[in-house]
């Protein structure tokens, strides 16, 4: 696994590279002070995971990870930040940043957090063998992914893409296997889990920010999909990373 690392202290960036690669299979294929010579390495070269800062002369690492983000970028983040501040987390999340931890880090947890990452790799490279085959349900998919947040419905993703919502829903059954309505509900779940992790966000407002308006109705469909309620998802969360 390719990891790239930007911290502008030397201690935290030098730390993170001999520690990791301990790990059989880990190479620390990068190691950078500043955001701007990171970008131009990771423009040039394929990275599995970046680790970095946010607060950084020059360029913040948000607006670093937003512009690989549109050069189609896929490393996984992850955000290792002295402040404890929800915009930052949020602004994270919105570009898909795997974790938000707080200096000092705790390595038990990026350790698991990384071996997760490298799990997902490998999950990847055998689910390539069955991908979305159809352009419109790819598109479909996309816009669940980036419109979650919003009151969405089979029909307003057919309008967008000038199409029946009957074809649509056909077609989306058939390629993923699921309906529309329990793959937007998924992604709803699994993005409410991220925000969970996040000690300024209570229950009511993860509902909101994920585009199910009804805190009880969350509640009860994330314990149904996970065996758990919010909270005590949360309080899990908390306990794994003291």
């Amino acid at each position: 696994m390719e990891i790239v690392i930007i911290d502008d202290e030397p201690k935290i960036r030098n730390g993170l590279k001999h520690f990791l690669e301990k790990q059989e299979g880990w190479n620390v294929a990068g190691v950078f002070e500043n955001v701007v010579d990171a970008l131009g390495f990771l423009e040039r070269h394929r990275a599995d995971a970046v680790i970095t800062d946010i607060k950084m002369p020059q360029m913040s690492g948000l607006e670093m990870l937003a512009r690989l983000r549109e050069k189609g970028m896929d490393a996984e983040a992850i955000i290792l930040s002295g402040y404890a501040d929800f915009g930052f987390a949020q602004r994270a999340i919105e570009l898909g940043v795997l974790r938000y931890m707080l200096k000092p880090t705790n390595p038990r947890e990026l350790l698991a957090v990384l071996k997760g990452v490298e799990e997902k790799r490998r999950d990847a490279a055998r689910e390539q063998a069955k991908p979305v085959h159809n352009l419109l349900v790819q598109k479909a998919v996309d816009y669940i992914e980036a419109n979650y947040k919003e009151k969405i419905s089979i029909k307003d993703i057919a309008e967008k893409l000038y199409v029946t919502p009957n074809y649509l829903s056909e077609l989306f059954k058939r390629h993923t296997g699921k309906n529309s309505s329990v793959y937007i509900t998924e992604v709803r779940l699994e993005k409410a889990k991220e925000y969970l992790t996040l000690p300024e966000c209570n229950v009511a407002a993860v509902s909101e920010l994920v585009g199910i308006g009804n805190a009880r109705y969350f509640s009860s469909l994330f314990k149904k999909t996970y065996g758990m309620t919010p909270s005590e998802y949360r309080n899990q969360s908390v306990e794994f990373e003291t």
